[in-house]
């Protein structure tokens, strides 16, 4: 069996902006596209921070997951 590395990988950020806000809304409209497109989403990164703070270790995660030619939605 000849195993592949892929090319690159799908990541999903999804983010609300308050604690009483739902930031896993917006999953099921990702995983569609993710479909449609006839990708994978390998991880989601998921976190209820504002925007205008820069304290969101999620997005940080995501950041250093990143490699060259990854996809992020």
């Amino acid at each position: 069996m000849i195993l592949t590395v892929p090319k690159y990988f799908v990541r999903a950020y999804l983010r609300a902006s308050t604690r009483e806000q739902n930031a896993q809304r917006a999953r099921s409209t990702l995983d569609e596209f993710a479909n449609d497109h006839r990708v994978v989403i390998c991880n989601y990164y998921v976190e209820n921070e504002s925007g205008t703070r820069l304290d969101r270790p999620e997005l940080f995660r995501l950041l250093a997951d990143c490699r060259q030619r990854d996809i992020l939605l």
